[in-house]
């Protein structure tokens, strides 16, 4: 797990500091991670508007993003299960294959349809944040993603004194208790990149995905009352300080074909 990508970036520009430096340390000779480059979007729907007029868009949009032989970008709506009262009606998720796709995508997209579709998708909704992030994987679901599944979002804060390699390694030795145990689901760090602004107080969010409630609910019934609890606690110890999750219902709406993400 402890894998680095510094050595990735010569020349690392300032504001990519918060999630890089993670990553920092030695160990050149071990392949580095995949960084995803993901964007969020938090929206609520405009008077008189719902998933029915959505979709309406998203089927033009996905037509029109076909028509380019657009296919290194996919991208999922969440609607919120599980919430405090700062939440959002429905949020967007989405992924492209690298950076250099992330780029040149909102390039085509900017010059050929965002006159057209930013209109489109304002007509349905207002979305009041949007934000980009540098994921990566830390234990992977494997397949292809169903049509709709499960995501858990929490923040997460390194405790004093814990340093990166130290956390990486627990998160490894966890990962494979946890599989082990056969739970089955996918885990991800994500660091904020884009947008935002200002001290979170958090440094990174914790993502974890499940096919459906009834493996959530597997996963959940080990930690509590199968020893999952306890094993975890040794694992990880004093390393981490994460907030309740929030809990969507994720329903994937462009795919990347042979591969959902990295």
């Amino acid at each position: 797990m402890k894998k680095k990508i510094l050595a990735v970036f010569t020349a690392i520009p300032l504001m990519f500091v918060g999630w890089a430096v993670a990553f920092a340390d030695g160990h050149e000779e071990e392949k580095p991670p995949w960084v995803t480059p993901v964007d969020t979007f938090t929206c609520s729907f405009k008077d008189g508007k719902d998933m029915d007029d959505l979709n309406d868009v998203i089927a033009d949009w996905n037509e029109f993003l076909d028509s380019k032989g657009v296919d290194d970008y996919g991208a999922m709506i969440m609607t919120p299960n599980y919430h405090g009262p700062d939440t959002f009606e429905f949020g967007w998720l989405g992924f492209w294959t690298s950076q250099e796709a992330m780029g040149a995508g909102i390039d085509m997209y900017r010059a050929e349809a965002a006159s057209r579709f930013d209109a489109e998708f304002a007509k349905v909704s207002d979305c009041d944040t949007h934000e980009h992030w540098a994921s990566i994987n830390v234990n992977d679901p494997g397949g292809t993603a169903p049509d709709t599944f499960v995501l858990m979002f929490s923040n997460c804060t390194r405790e004093d004194g814990v340093e990166w390699d130290e956390l990486f390694d627990r998160i490894k030795k966890a990962m494979d208790y946890q599989t082990e145990k056969g739970f089955e689901k996918g885990d991800w760090m994500m660091w904020p990149v884009f947008g935002g602004g200002g001290d979170p107080g958090w440094e990174f969010k914790w993502v974890t995905s499940f096919s459906n409630y009834t493996n959530l609910g597997k996963a959940y019934q080990h930690n509590a009352n199968g020893g999952g609890r306890q094993a975890m606690n040794e694992i990880m110890g004093k390393s981490l300080d994460c907030d309740a999750a929030r809990v969507y219902n994720a329903r994937m709406i462009r795919r990347i074909p042979d591969a959902d993400a990295e």
